[in-house]
C-alpha cells in the first residue's frame, strides 16, 4: 500500500513539475477594451480593402476574384460556360448561378436577349466570410465611398433588403444588404 501511495505522489509531483516546466498551465484570456479595439480596427481595415477592391474592379466592368476576364457588355453566355462549365446551381430568369466553393467565391451572370452579360452578381466566399463580404457594413461602406447615388428597398421571398447604388465609371455598383451589418451580395450592372 505504501508503494502505491509513493507512486501516486511521485506521479502527481512529476505531472505538476512537467506542467510548470513546459508551460502547460491553463491561461485565462479575457477580452479587454484594447483587444476589442484592435479586433475592430482589423475588421475595419479588411472592410476598406474589400470595398476598394470591389469598387476598383467595378470601374473596369469586372468583379473581384473572378478568374476569367469576363466583362459586362462584352462577353457572351458561352464565354462564361467555356470558363466555368454549365452552371451547377442551374439557370433561372436569364441568370447562371455558380456557387461558392472552398477558396472560390460565388457568382451569378445575367444576360440580355442576345446572351451578352448584362449583370454580374458577386456573392463572396462562404468560408471565413468575415474576411470578404462579411466585413462590409452599411456604416463602413458609407464612410469609405460616401453617400450612395441611390438607395432603394428590394422585396422578395418574404424579405426586404436595402440596395445602395454607387456610380463606378460606366457601371452601377449595387450593395445588397439583408440588414445594417449583413451584406448579402454585390451587383454590377451597366448604367441605364
Amino acid at each position: 500500500m505504501k508503494v502505491k501511495q509513493r507512486l501516486s505522489k511521485v506521479a502527481a509531483t512529476a505531472t505538476i513539475t512537467g506542467i510548470a516546466a513546459f508551460g502547460f498551465a491553463p491561461v485565462a484570456q479575457f477580452d479587454t477594451p484594447a483587444h476589442a479595439a484592435v479586433s475592430q480596427e482589423t475588421s475595419s481595415q479588411t472592410a476598406v480593402k474589400n470595398i476598394n477592391e470591389i469598387y476598383n474592379a467595378a470601374v473596369q466592368g469586372e468583379v473581384p476574384r473572378l478568374t476569367a476576364d469576363l466583362k459586362i457588355g462584352k462577353n457572351l453566355r458561352q464565354d462564361v460556360r467555356d470558363q466555368f462549365g454549365p452552371p451547377p446551381e442551374g439557370s433561372s430568369n436569364n441568370f447562371d448561378y455558380y456557387h461558392a466553393e472552398m477558396g472560390h467565391p460565388g457568382y451569378a451572370f445575367g444576360y440580355d436577349q442576345n446572351n451578352v452579360i448584362n449583370e454580374i452578381r458577386y456573392f463572396g466566399t462562404n468560408v471565413e466570410r468575415q474576411t470578404n463580404l462579411g466585413s462590409i457594413t452599411q456604416a463602413n461602406l458609407k464612410k469609405e465611398l460616401g453617400q450612395p447615388n441611390f438607395t432603394s428597398k428590394v422585396k422578395g421571398d418574404g424579405t426586404t433588403q436595402t440596395k445602395y447604388t454607387y456610380h463606378a465609371g460606366a457601371y452601377d455598383l449595387e450593395f445588397i444588404f439583408d440588414d445594417a451589418k449583413t451584406l448579402n451580395h454585390v451587383n454590377l450592372v451597366a448604367k441605364p
